[in-house]
């Protein structure tokens, strides 16, 4: 994980993180940061945003769930039979405080991703 100038707001973003949802959170930014390391972290938009020439991928967390925000356009309907069952929208895939992540496909869809961004895609 490359540094970022607001690692103090880094930190005390991940402690906000509400307790019941830390597991979920802390599993997303292990994958992400395992799949993709020399990505810039910041906090954008009320989020931790990892970047790599631009916005790749973004987590958050509320009361209700947690929040993973894949920001390659259209690719979340590319495993959209395999995503099925997860709340989501275009971008986002949320997951409660006691989901079963599908990890295999999560890292599918972030390798993906993070393949796309290195082509320029």
């Amino acid at each position: 994980m490359s540094g970022s100038d607001d690692s103090a707001d880094v930190v005390d973003f991940l402690e906000s993180i509400p307790e019941p949802h830390r597991p979920v959170f802390q599993t997303l930014q292990g994958l992400i940061e395992e799949l993709v390391p020399e990505a810039d972290v910041s906090l954008k938009w009320g989020t931790l945003a990892y970047d790599l020439d631009g916005s790749l991928f973004a987590l958050s967390a509320n009361k209700k769930h947690v929040n993973l925000y894949v920001l390659t356009v259209g690719l979340l309907a590319e495993y959209g039979s395999e995503l099925a069952g997860i709340p989501q929208s275009k971008c986002v895939l949320r997951f409660g405080p006691n989901a079963e992540l599908p990890l295999e496909t999560l890292r599918r869809v972030m390798t993906t991703a993070v393949e796309r961004k290195r082509a320029g895609a």
